[in-house]
């Protein structure tokens, strides 16, 4: 059975009062039914978590026991080693997210960043079946270049920055980092270590990873993992990317902990003059001590929070990786894979106590009660609702950033390549036997694209609204020049189409100018 944990507070706090009714105590003990308190309920009659929830939930075991034989067959045919097969997935990240019972979390309604908590990336971890490569990370996020980067080129960095308006993976940015990144990094991987660059690629099945990667590259063979099966098969799935973040999360509270601790900061809040501080210097430190939290909250950067993942991801073992891929290759790789494994087997709960271990030594109001399903809160891969993404759009706190909206024009050209194509596509598909089909495809598409072509028609509009005093000046207004798009279309029916919308154009002025009525 699924229990959350606030249920089960709840539940207890009733219990208790009944049986404080039962017993004639008229005013029982406050008893809060802590997250402290149930975790030593649990650990005290040995109940244990279970994840049934999310992926995990809907996860398809048939097709999950059927997909190895399938890779086995396509790995055999060509002739794939375990240093030639990749895997890749994205995790989203709020790299400023701390555990809720701290001081920051709970004022963070009256703090002027309070949107800060909501600071997100998406970061595409990619590596093979052999531990050997692990690929540069690559970090989608809002702006092109953060004010963190501003004196830095943006193409020499540590990873790989790629830009979303909502800073989440979509089909044309993951051609985007295919052909940019994954790409010439494989082969350089494959050159230097001497492999034929012949690589196959697992993906999910996620609606971010588009289908035009299946033939992408005639090196690279993409295969997509069965729907529902990612949480039991995918590598990067497999505790990979969960240490990672765990490994991420100690390293900020350990520098966390060294700035508001460091000894400057402790020779000015100590009392120098008293062996003993009263219980209002004690006060004055933990406000003092809060002060520098919420300072340090606020300059936390992402570049600081981009090297720490990269640390992080580079202290990952061979041992780990091979492990996580344990599922996918089960009797695959047997005679193929490399002899030589270096390092242990990180787990995720070795993991985890490290990072709560490191919140605990914050010495600021909160942090010393981080448990470690606190951790995991700030680590697990976010779930968005619809309201925080559009909410998300202010909550950026790299404002000397430049953001891809603002670079971003919608122009009048791009408008009319866009339609061209969706012109391309139905003559393409105007081939259907399926006459339905193809009716049905091209209704839908036409509804879709009515937007922009009712923005099309008003910049038309927009350029060829003249005053009539124009046509009598000495100059008269030259034709206007073809665009690149419409040069090499010298045929009639493009002349008098421009003639027919010139003349309603003139026609649609009339009738609304003072003369016309």
């Amino acid at each position: 059975m699924a229990v959350d944990t606030r249920s089960v507070k709840e539940y207890a706090r009733e219990l208790y009062a009944a049986v404080s009714r039962k017993m004639g105590i008229t005013e029982p003990k406050p008893f809060n039914a802590s997250s402290g308190w149930l975790q030593r309920f649990k650990k005290r009659n040995k109940i244990t978590n279970i994840n049934i929830g999310g992926e995990e939930a809907s996860a398809d075991r048939v097709a999950a026991r059927e997909f190895p034989p399938v890779l086995r067959e396509i790995m055999e045919e060509g002739q794939y080693t375990d240093n030639q097969v990749f895997n890749m997935d994205e995790s989203g990240l709020f790299w400023k997210k701390l555990p809720s019972k701290t001081f920051v979390v709970k004022n963070a309604s009256k703090c002027r960043g309070r949107k800060l908590q909501k600071e997100r990336t998406t970061v595409l971890f990619t590596t093979n079946a052999s531990g050997t490569c692990k690929l540069k990370l690559s970090v989608i996020h809002t702006a092109r270049k953060p004010h963190a980067y501003k004196s830095m080129d943006m193409t020499k960095l540590n990873i790989h920055w790629l830009t979303a308006r909502k800073a989440w993976m979509f089909s044309t940015l993951s051609l985007s980092w295919f052909d940019d990144c994954f790409v010439p990094d494989v082969k350089k991987f494959c050159e230097q270590q001497n492999v034929p660059f012949k690589i196959l690629l697992l993906l999910d099945n996620a609606p971010g990873h588009s289908p035009l990667l299946l033939d992408r590259h005639p090196n690279v063979k993409v295969v997509f993992l069965p729907p529902n099966t990612t949480s039991m098969l995918q590598p990067m799935d497999q505790e990979l990317i969960c240490n990672v973040k765990a490994a991420f999360s100690a390293k900020k509270f350990n520098l966390l902990n060294d700035y508001t601790n460091t000894k400057e900061e402790l020779r000015n809040l100590s009392d120098t003059n008293t062996d003993s501080k009263s219980e209002d210097d004690e006060d004055q430190q933990l406000a003092e001590q809060e002060v520098l939290l919420k300072q340090f909250w606020r300059t936390f950067n992402v570049k600081k929070a981009v090297d720490f993942l990269v640390e992080a991801w580079d202290q990952l073992s061979v041992a780990t990786v091979r492990h996580a891929w344990r599922h996918v290759l089960q009797g695959i790789l047997g005679v193929k894979q490399s002899k030589s494994v270096t390092g242990e087997v990180q787990t995720v709960a070795v993991a985890v106590d490290l990072a709560r271990e490191a919140a605990q030594s914050v010495t600021a109001a909160g942090f010393s009660e981080t448990t470690n399903d606190n951790i995991l809160e700030v680590i697990r891969d976010p779930d968005v609702t619809t309201d925080e993404m559009v909410d998300d759009d202010d909550a950026s706190e790299e404002a000397g950033g430049v953001s891809s909206r603002e670079e971003c024009r919608l122009s009048h050209s791009n408008v009319r390549g866009a339609i061209e194509c969706i012109e391309k596509v139905k003559l393409l598909l105007s081939d259907d036997p399926d006459a339905n089909r193809y009716e049905i495809f091209t209704t839908q598409l036409l509804q879709t694209m009515e937007p922009y072509i009712k923005v099309y028609h008003d910049n038309i509009n927009t350029s060829r609204q003249q005053s009539i005093t124009e046509f009598f000046a000495r100059n008269p207004p030259q034709p206007a020049q073809a665009s690149d798009s419409d040069r090499g279309r010298d045929s009639d029916d493009d002349f008098e189409g421009f003639v027919r919308e010139a003349l309603v154009s003139v026609d649609d002025t009339d009738e609304d100018s003072p003369e016309g009525q």
